[in-house]
Parts: C-alpha cells; structure tokens; sequence
C-alpha cells in the first residue's frame, strides 16, 4: 500500500468517530419509514437548509434523519511538515495533528448541536461526520445508509466560481442515486 492510499483510508479508529450522535426513540423502530439525509455545516447556507429542512420536510413521525459534515482532510506537504532551523529540524507534525483533532472536534459540536435540536423535537436522528471531498463523501454516505433524499443548502455560486471551484450542490446533482434538494438561501437573509 502506498502512502497515499493509506492517508486517504481512514483508520478503524477514525472509522469509529464519524458516528457522533445517534438516537432512536423507543417506539421509532416500526414507525421509520423514510431516510433524509442532511448535509450540515456552519456556514449560514448550511443552517439554513438544516432550518428549511426541519420547518418544511421532516416527518418526524416517520422520518430518520442522518446529518452528514465532511470536513477537509488536513493536507500539509511532505516538504514542509519539516522545516530546517538553525543547526536542526522543526517537525510540524504535533501541531498538524492538534490542528485535525480541533477540526474534528469543531465539527462533532456542531453536529450534537444540530441533532439536540432534531432530539427536542422526538426525531429519530443520527449525526456522522466525514472526512474528504465534501462532494464525494456526501453521495457515498447518502447511499451507504440508503438515503431516500440527500439536502443541502447552497452557496450561490454563479457560473464562473461552479465551474473553477466545483460546487457541491452541481456534483451532488449529477451523482446522487435519491432524490436532491438544494436549498438556496433568499438574498434577504444573506448577511452583507
């Protein structure tokens, strides 16, 4: 295996914290009958959708709701994970390591944070952060956990930024095998 492919599989350990929430209310197992997966962030476009999502889709009789949040893998070049200084070498790797885990536990808060809400509520919830492309995380979850419908919010980007950048959203439209609702942010709630 070489070192890439190892860096890109997650580990068993990592495998095991992207489950971060999960609660089913005791009499939720017969009445289940619909998947939504959520794609969840801290921007103002992610609590959006959740917010759009939870005010104008969720059943919360009959749906299980996964929030899915996918952060960056770290990437620091070979390079520069060790710089020369002075008569010796600095290894940066300490601090890239305590940079990921103040990521992921950034990310895990605001999840419990998001499925809190959903659990107030008596909704069946399950929150699982990801790890890698946002775009390819999100429709490989979706379908991993059988998603009846995958919701996002969107940035907005026009045609130029979609085409250098990627959107999510565009990807996710292309690649789903459920349902996809994009939920866009009206310009009047956009902070200036």
């Amino acid at each position: 295996m070489s070192a890439t492919e190892k860096t890109n599989a997650p580990s068993a350990e990592e495998e095991q914290e992207h489950l971060v929430s999960h609660q089913l209310p005791a009499e939720s197992h017969e009445r289940l009958t619909r998947v939504v997966c959520i794609a969840v962030d801290p921007s103002d476009h992610g609590r959006y959708g959740f917010d759009w999502a939870l005010k104008n889709f969720i059943k919360p009789e009959s749906d299980l709701v996964v929030l899915l949040n996918v952060r960056n893998p770290l990437a620091v070049p070979a390079p520069y994970g060790v710089v020369r200084a002075g008569a010796g070498y600095m290894d940066f790797s300490d601090y890239a390591i305590a940079l990921e885990k103040s990521h992921r536990d950034a990310s895990h808060g605001f999840l419990r944070e998001y499925a809190a809400k959903l659990m107030e509520r008596g909704i069946a919830v399950k929150a699982i952060a990801l790890r890698g492309d946002a775009r390819e995380e999100l429709v490989r979850k979706s379908s991993e956990v059988h998603a009846d419908v995958l919701i996002l919010g969107s940035r907005g980007l026009g045609v130029l930024k979609r085409t250098l950048l990627g959107s999510v959203s565009d990807y996710c439209a292309h690649n789903c095998t459920m349902p996809l609702v994009i939920v866009k942010m009206p310009p009047d709630t956009e902070k200036a």
